[in-house]
């Protein structure tokens, strides 16, 4: 993690700060990402990330305390990751975006994730979307949920289709070629 990165995480821990971070391979510092929402009110929902951590920066016990003391309210990965159980510690959590999804097996990561209303996964192979579902079970206030999933095998995705969810995006996307 850069050393600016690092000073802006500490600072924003001690005020218990919202925060958005970006994760990748290195650590230099993201503005901003890819946008899958095609509605334009859905892509104002977007944070881009204040801070940006390096894939091994999970490991670090001061930069997961750290994040522990904010209010994570977007996390966009572009890297993949071992594990992505961190994620489950961000109550607040509304914006979760994951490009390199390629070592998840499934969603029990979000099953917790009450404020979640936008969800982008790239290139995972789940067996079902339950987690999600129930992540956002009774949620029906709120804005509608933006989910978004490209290159992904889901063997089973009726969760989605027989919940309660109001969704104002819902796209399964494959790459021709």
């Amino acid at each position: 993690m850069q050393q600016d990165q690092y000073e802006k995480l500490i600072k924003a821990a001690e005020e218990n700060a919202y925060l958005s971070i970006g994760i990748n391979a290195d650590g230099k510092p993201v503005r901003s990402g890819p946008v899958p929402w095609e509605k334009t009110v859905s892509a104002f929902n977007m944070k881009p990330p204040k801070v940006t951590l390096a894939a091994e920066d999970l490991s670090n016990s001061a930069v997961t305390d750290a994040l522990s003391r904010c209010r994570i309210t977007g996390c966009y990965i572009f890297a993949p990751l071992k594990d992505y159980g961190f994620i489950s510690g961000f109550a607040e959590l509304r914006d979760l975006s994951i490009l390199r999804g390629e070592n998840i097996r499934d969603l029990s990561f979000v099953r917790g994730l009450k404020e979640l209303f936008m969800f982008y996964l790239e290139d995972a192979c789940v067996p079902d979307l339950e987690p999600l579902a129930e992540a956002c079970a009774g949620s029906s206030f709120g804005p509608p949920k933006c989910f978004g999933f490209r290159n992904c095998r889901i063997a089973d995705a009726s969760a989605l289709t027989e919940s309660d969810m109001h969704f104002s995006e819902l796209f399964f996307r494959t790459d021709k070629g």
